[in-house]
């Protein structure tokens, strides 16, 4: 299930990323739209480094706990 999570997360921050880039070409960047669209972008590359973290982490711990449990036996 995490995994899907990772993937839609994904595809979300490359959509907005695009889309971003896209409308900087046509809009200034003060514009109020702009300014917005980037923020919610940054929002999702937090939850993604996160998620992606949290994933990290939990591997790690499993990889300890097996090297662990390896050198007792």
């Amino acid at each position: 299930m995490n995994y899907f999570k990772l993937l839609k997360n994904k595809y979300t921050l490359s959509l907005e990323k695009v889309s971003l880039n896209l409308l900087l070409f046509i809009l200034p960047t003060s514009n109020k739209f702009i300014i917005a669209l980037s923020q919610n972008l940054d929002k999702h590359i937090v939850k993604y480094q996160k998620e992606v973290f949290s994933r990290k982490s939990v591997n790690d711990n499993r990889a300890e706990l097996t090297n662990s449990t390896e050198s007792i036996y």
